[in-house]
């Protein structure tokens, strides 16, 4: 091969610590087998000048994502031990799966595996554990060893029985730079961390006194998405459980996702709203919550001074309701309403009175949202019975229904395109339709682009991408 040697023989006149830096660039972000496995060994096994480059690279060999099985691999174990020693003193990046859960092999009381990375503990700065349950005592033997981690997340099957609040394990409990945790498909409760110093927690799963006990004790944390995984508080009806929950007041948290597992998207939060007090919360999420909002999530809205982006994906939230709430939004820039689909499966949960498992939904963007958002012209006063005065940027589904509705749409587009003094300019709109617009829907939105609206149709193709046809 001329063309790899004449590449080989040009590397030979490169300095080693520029090979290195070529070498690491070579390398993705992306955490897979590719990236922290094969690219590495590939650059290590060209040439002999390549390899000594590859080897004294030792970030090269910091980052490994493993699969592990029940069958004890000599390979995996001397290729971790290889990892861990041309890696030097480097920080550890390491993603561990467990492949036996998708075929109920069982997992032994040690792994050789496990056992190496635990031995390497006082390295570990991004971690990411993917175990059946029973293997998370082996991680006892990094009590107070944990020095460099930041990041931590641990998942399992969402099957396993797990123990009770009052078995925690503190092997987490001592990790000085901490700040981001991620638990999946069980309720950190059930273990302890410091969470007074915690940034962020990506994801977590679990049930209202787990949030609000999180976020009562996470008083540092700036951002956080729970799934919420129980659908029936039958304790919650009792006066003196409420009590033992008190209300969060948190002035650090400014990103909130709300969210469902799928097989129960029905879950009844209605508890939860009136025992949160976000003041400096910017960013609001609520994706796949079928079940009834209530008055209490307009109450929440209404103490929320600093919203600046409020998404809402696949809810139950009716129009009038949601028009309630915006009343109390000033500060919002960015809407995203993007409505059910009109159907949702709901588990068969004891609170839950419907025999057929299906919840009927209503869209949530129709002609009332529409009127109501668009710009009162008939008035002195440009403030008067507008909502969301400081909104920019707009995202929202078209159903069969709404699509009927050009005139409301565009009518309420082009109020907002308006220069009044104290009033922003509404600069980017984004449609998601459910079916095909009409052509005249098409013209009209191509015409608002020549008064200096952003317009983007979106549309889903069979490979689930969102194109932009203008």
């Amino acid at each position: 091969m001329p063309g790899r040697a004449t590449s080989v023989s040009s590397s030979a006149r490169l300095p080693m610590e520029l090979l290195s830096e070529i070498f690491l660039q070579c390398v993705e972000d992306k955490m897979d087998k590719t990236n922290t496995i094969d690219v590495p060994l590939l650059l290590s096994s060209t040439c002999s000048r390549w390899r000594d480059a590859a080897i004294d690279t030792h970030r090269l060999w910091s980052r490994l994502s493993i699969q592990l099985t029940s069958a004890t691999s000599e390979s995996l174990t001397a290729l971790v031990d290889t990892w861990f020693s041309r890696s030097g003193e480097c920080p550890l990046t390491v993603y561990v799966f467990w492949e036996g859960l998708q075929d109920d092999s069982p997992f032994q009381d040690s792994h050789p595996v496990l056992d190496r990375l635990m031995a390497h503990s006082e390295r570990w700065k991004v971690m990411f554990f993917y175990l059946p349950f029973r293997a998370f005592k082996s991680f006892a033997s990094v009590r107070n060893r944990l020095p460099l981690l930041t990041d931590l997340s641990l998942g399992t099957d969402d099957n396993v029985s797990l123990p009770s609040p009052e078995n925690q394990s503190n092997m987490f409990e001592f990790a000085p730079r901490l700040r981001s945790l991620e638990c999946i498909n069980f309720s950190p409760t059930i273990l302890r961390f410091p969470w007074a110093q915690l940034k962020e927690i990506p994801v977590v799963s679990g049930s209202i006194p787990d949030c609000l006990d999180i976020l009562n004790r996470g008083i540092h944390l700036s951002k956080i998405s729970v799934i919420f995984v129980e659908g029936s508080f039958p304790a919650w009806t009792n006066t003196g459980v409420l009590n033992q929950y008190p209300s969060v007041n948190h002035h650090h948290l400014t990103c909130l996702t709300i969210m469902t597992p799928p097989w129960n998207e029905v879950i009844d939060l209605s508890a939860l709203f009136p025992r949160l007090n976000l003041p400096y919360l910017e960013s609001l999420t609520i994706c796949n919550l079928h079940s009834t909002f209530g008055p209490e999530f307009t109450s929440f809205l209404s103490r929320l001074p600093s919203l600046k982006t409020l998404h809402l994906r696949k809810t139950a939230l009716p129009d009038d309701q949601l028009v309630e709430g915006l009343k109390h939004l000033s500060s919002l820039t960015s809407l995203i309403v993007l409505s059910s689909p009109g159907t949702t499966r709901a588990s068969n949960a004891a609170h839950i009175a419907i025999a057929s498992g299906v919840v009927e939904t209503e869209p949530t963007v129709t002609r009332y949202l529409l009127e109501a958002l668009t710009r009162n012209f008939f008035s002195n006063d440009a403030m008067d019975g507008m909502l969301l005065p400081r909104l920019k940027k707009l995202e929202l589904t078209v159903n069969s229904t709404a699509a009927r509705e050009l005139d409301s749409f565009i009518d309420m587009f082009q109020s907002r395109l308006r220069d009044d003094e104290g009033l922003a300019r509404l600069e980017q709109v984004s449609l998601r339709p459910c079916v095909d617009l009409a052509d005249d829907f098409l013209v009209r939105l191509v015409e608002l682009k020549d008064f200096g609206l952003d317009v983007v149709v979106e549309n889903l193709d069979q490979k689930q991408q969102w194109v932009e046809p203008f």
